[in-house]
């Protein structure tokens, strides 16, 4: 784990295996850089993560042959990266169980958040694109199986636990119309609403170019990663 990146790895290809959830962060901070490449997975995949894993290994093998290094843009989240590997490469992987924090702009920030309002169902300008949002979710997810109804139902049983709704603004997208969805999904199920500013995108440029040692584990090539390397982190 204490392998360290060498100058000759950091400046060669990357590829990043991120979630589509952090589409707008990640082509913001590589605009430009012809040396980063994104690979992005389905974010409905954070709903369903016993089929992640199966998902961001195909992506880690399609690119074995060429990358410098492997980064990916996933927490634990649930367990869903548990068993991937890079059998060349090695792997770069952040240090936190959600990538919320990625979004708020630190780890700091997010165990801040986590423990001020627990009881937070997060929106970021890629969630809310995507719409996989709770009102998106519902509209076009659900309603199509079940009807309008049952929809509802299902969603407000899922989102029993909040109490608010809060946007995270990262400065890569114009507020207003996010603002105005979040705003609509706060109140249609009946959340408390909050904004956050984000600190920044500094973890966004880590995942580009580092340096990886503080806030990623660096595991070996063939190296798993498992559920037992972030249970020492905070939960949040």
């Amino acid at each position: 784990m204490a392998k360290k990146i060498s100058h000759e790895q950091v400046s060669g290809p990357a590829v990043i295996v991120a979630c589509r959830v952090m589409e707008p962060e990640l082509e913001y901070v590589r605009r430009g850089s012809d040396n980063v490449e994104v690979r992005y997975v389905d974010q409905g995949l954070h709903r369903t993560p016993r089929k992640m894993a199966e998902s961001v290994q195909e992506q880690i093998d399609a690119v074995r042959d060429y990358a410098a290094r492997i980064v990916l843009g996933y927490g634990l989240c649930s367990n869903g990266i548990a068993g991937v590997t890079a059998r060349e490469q090695g792997l770069i992987v952040p240090k936190c169980h959600d990538c919320i924090a990625f979004f708020l702009g630190s780890l700091a920030a997010y165990r801040e958040s986590f423990e001020t309002r627990p009881g937070t169902y997060y929106l970021t300008p890629g969630w809310v694109a995507e719409k996989k949002d709770p009102l998106g979710i519902m509209q076009e997810e659900y309603a199509p199986k079940f009807g309008h109804e049952t929809a509802q139902w299902v969603m407000e049983e899922e989102l029993k636990h909040y109490t608010h709704i809060a946007l995270i603004d990262t400065g890569v997208a114009d507020i207003v119309p996010l603002r105005r969805r979040a705003e609509e999904n706060a109140a249609y199920f009946k959340k408390g609403y909050q904004e956050i500013k984000s600190e920044g995108l500094d973890l966004f440029f880590k995942l580009a170019t580092g340096p990886y040692e503080e806030d990623f584990f660096i595991l070996e090539p063939g190296e798993v990663v498992t559920q037992e390397m972030f249970i020492e982190l905070p939960d949040a």
